[in-house]
């Protein structure tokens, strides 16, 4: 009887196939028993981590004499029992009752000593009942290194015996593949290295077919079916490349008018709410502002209440200022464009941040290098936003410490990095600084909205800002603003709704 193909293939393979699943199934009691003794052994560390953390609390008792460190003391005292509970038959099993027994009797004489520890005041009992509790927790940890290390052993011999049978598995599985290799002809191995040759050009590209080829009745249909497939796939390439090239584009579009969208969506709701606020909020706060200024001048300075009225005063003009920073952020800012000098402009907000800083003994050095001599930027905006980055480095940097302020050119780019050394941003906090609102000075005063003006002024200007921070580095600022590109200025600020 003449077996095709297909037929030598199967039984070549069916054979061995099955010692080996006859093999893994044997296996299968092996891996659960591994997994056991794992679990057994974690069980085992975690009983260990209790015991390390309760032998902290001890040696806090001793020097704090605190009754937190007490409470914590039992409490990992009553949890260290009940995980050895949990393990009491594998422990028996592995060290022995007798072992065990004694382990119980050290935990035992532990706490009781622990008890004696807590309740006498005595200085001379204190050290001996520190000996030999010390002494009881050096018993237990020997015990349960005992068990780990049997535990280890136990592991060790399942997945050397799992290696043994994996070892047969893959001489048998070896022995197929060489089987197979016999039964395969000399013309099926060709046919499968052409259709291999093919398969690379596909991997590439390119398209090509399989012809002349001899070989049994299973092979030449195979070859039949690529070689159509391959006509298909061929078509279906080209009109799947003429779909997404339409694709991207439409989403690029899409993408651009849905931003664009968004952003003017935002800008006007914001200058809704900014002239609903102002309108509403800051006549009725002018008006209290004039009163109770009138009213501070009049009252007599030993009335205890002009303190207040002060008070009253300092917390108006923090709500004013509050108001006039949303409006600032909302409102349509023409950019009055002109060509400024941005080393004079550097030097005059280091200047003006030293004068604000006068006595915090904060270094504040400069390195400029290669920059352009003038470039054109709205002067006031970008002194705004470059002074309200210094304050914070200011805010952020403790007395003694340094900050610099470099400046750079970059492909096209006038880089100012502002660098601190003081306290970092925390990293959940380093995506959001640019949120409008976002904030971590509200018991100072802040509003949230100094940094995300910051961002609206450099990003009209077709610039970018980012930050960077690290406890050990500290945060740098960097602002990247465009030299002599007034066009794509024009294009972002369209885009964020600013006037030119």
């Amino acid at each position: 009887m003449r077996f095709k193909l297909w037929q030598r293939i199967f039984l070549s393979l069916l054979i061995p196939t099955l010692i080996t699943v006859a093999i893994f199934l044997y296996q299968i009691d092996k891996y659960k028993m591994i997994f056991q003794q794992i679990t057994l052994l974690e069980a085992a560390d975690d009983i260990s981590m209790t015991l390390l953390e309760l032998r902290r609390y001890e040696k806090n008792i001793l020097l704090f004499h605190e009754e937190l460190n007490t409470i914590l003391f039992y409490e990992n005292l009553r949890n260290l029992k009940r995980k050895v509970l949990s393990i009491e038959t594998e422990l028996i099993g592995t060290i022995g009752r007798d072992d065990y027994t004694e382990f119980q009797k050290k935990l035992s004489e532990y706490e009781a000593a622990a008890n004696q520890l807590i309740d006498d005041t005595t200085t001379d009992r204190k050290a001996a009942i520190t000996k030999n509790m010390r002494g009881y927790a050096r018993n237990i940890e020997k015990i349960l290194y005992d068990f780990k290390i049997q535990q280890r052993r136990k592991i060790e011999v399942s997945i050397s015996e799992i290696k043994h049978y994996l070892a047969i598995s893959i001489v048998l599985l070896v022995a197929a593949a060489t089987t197979i290799g016999y039964l395969l002809s000399k013309k099926v191995i060709t046919v499968i290295k052409k259709m291999e040759k093919s398969f690379a050009k596909l991997s590439k590209g390119e398209f090509e077919k399989i012809y002349d080829v001899e070989a049994p009745d299973e092979i030449i249909t195979l070859i039949d079916v690529y070689n159509h497939t391959i006509t298909r796939v061929k078509e279906y390439k080209t009109e799947l490349d003429k779909t997404l090239n339409s694709l991207e584009a439409a989403n690029r579009e899409l993408i651009e008018k849905q931003e664009t969208l968004v952003e003017s969506k935002k800008a006007s709701a914001m200058r809704l709410i900014a002239s609903e606020i102002a309108h509403e909020i800051n006549n009725p706060l002018s008006s209290a502002t004039l009163m109770l200024g009138m009213f501070y001048e009049e009252i007599d300075d030993t009335d205890s209440r002009k303190e207040d009225i002060r008070f009253i005063l300092k917390e108006i003009h923090r709500c004013q200022d509050v108001i006039r920073k949303l409006t600032d952020y909302a409102r349509k800012e023409p950019l009055n464009l002109t060509d400024v000098n941005i080393i004079e402009l550097i030097n005059e907000i280091a200047d003006m941040a030293l004068r604000q800083n006068a006595g915090k003994a904060v270094c504040l050095t400069t390195s400029i290098i290669d920059v352009p001599e003038r470039i054109s930027i709205d002067r006031s905006l970008i002194y705004n936003a470059l002074l309200n980055i210094l304050s914070n480095a200011f805010e952020a940097t403790h007395p003694g410490n340094s900050i610099e302020i470099s400046a750079y050119a970059e492909n096209g780019y006038a880089v100012i990095t502002i660098h601190n050394n003081g306290d970092a941003i925390p990293q959940g906090n380093i995506q959001r600084i640019f949120e409008p609102f976002f904030t971590t000075k509200k018991e100072r005063g802040g509003s949230g909205l100094g940094l995300a003006i910051t961002r609206k002024i450099i990003e009209s200007h077709h610039g970018l800002v980012t930050v960077s921070s690290a406890p050990t580095s500290g945060t740098t600022f960097t602002i990247k603003l465009p030299t002599g590109l007034s066009d794509r200025i024009e294009d972002t600020a369209s885009a964020l709704g600013v006037e030119l």
